[in-house]
């Protein structure tokens, strides 16, 4: 009997569309998201640890870590053909899936890898779940020898992939938020000036923001009304700063949620073990 692929989620529509909301498929930049492995496998004392995302025909593994993972054998497990991935069936439930011994699992030990003798035994799931509801992909671990998580254990990674879906929640936000200030700046630019090039575009807004320009380019901003004659920025220059807000010194800041005394307590504690 062959492994099985799972069943696509009712929502997977729509669950596709937060996917490409993260930003991050093809998007390594692992020094943001490798404390969430790294923690994880000083949880559990399992060897590896990966986050991913599934998209309609793959699993994109956006982070991993393992004491014999290099930066090559990254690139090798980066991406998975879905139909073969454990992570496929974490989508259907909010609960970590957890498979104690793979080889007597029912969904797992007919995979290619669990058949292998020296495959893998231990394999949990914890859902990287958005503020919309919906799952993204999973916090995983893998071990090669069969064993069990307490339940303190699936408590402190429920939170800390729970942690991983707001920053994730929060980047998607951040880049919704830049995206509508740029739409938003070079239609002011188009509508303060008419038949503004590109790289117009960039010189005006290094005037506006200060920045220095030589003296071609001055000749350019005296011509379309941002410097006047002594070089000091006009008063067309000065509403343009208040609209796009570049006056503001200090941005707002998005707050992350922090962990509770007793969580931070509690990982300490299992990470002393």
């Amino acid at each position: 009997m062959s492994f099985i692929a799972s069943p696509i989620p009712e929502n997977e529509e729509s669950r596709l569309q937060a996917v490409e909301k993260t930003g991050v498929l093809d998007n390594i930049n692992e020094e943001i998201y490798n404390v969430y492995c790294h923690l994880s496998r000083q949880i559990t004392k399992c060897p590896e640890s990966w986050a991913n995302v599934i998209d309609k025909n793959r699993q994109y593994n956006f982070v991993l870590d393992g004491k014999n993972i290099n930066d090559e054998r990254k690139e090798e497990l980066r991406s998975h053909p879905r139909p073969l991935t454990f992570c496929q069936y974490a989508l259907n439930s909010s609960n970590p899936l957890i498979a104690n011994d793979l080889t007597k699992n029912k969904i797992f030990k007919n995979h290619p890898s669990v058949l292998k003798k020296d495959g893998p035994r231990f394999y949990a799931a914890f859902p990287i779940i958005n503020s919309e509801g919906y799952i993204l992909g999973s916090l995983c671990v893998r071990d090669y020898r069969v064993r069990r998580l307490s339940k303190n254990i699936i408590m402190l990674m429920k939170g800390l992939a729970k942690k991983l879906s707001h920053q994730l929640d929060i980047q998607a936000e951040q880049r919704q938020m830049s995206v509508e200030k740029i739409t938003r700046t070079i239609e002011k630019l188009n509508e303060e000036i008419s038949n503004l090039s590109l790289d117009e575009a960039i010189l005006v807004l290094k005037c506006l923001s200060n920045n220095l320009v030589n003296s071609k380019q001055q000749k350019k901003l005296i011509e379309i009304g941002l410097l006047d004659k002594d070089l000091k920025l006009t008063r067309k220059s000065k509403q343009l700063i208040q609209f796009l807000k570049l006056d503001a010194a200090v941005l707002k800041r998005v707050k992350m949620p922090t962990l509770k005394t007793n969580e931070i307590d509690e990982l300490f504690k299992v990470l002393e073990k």
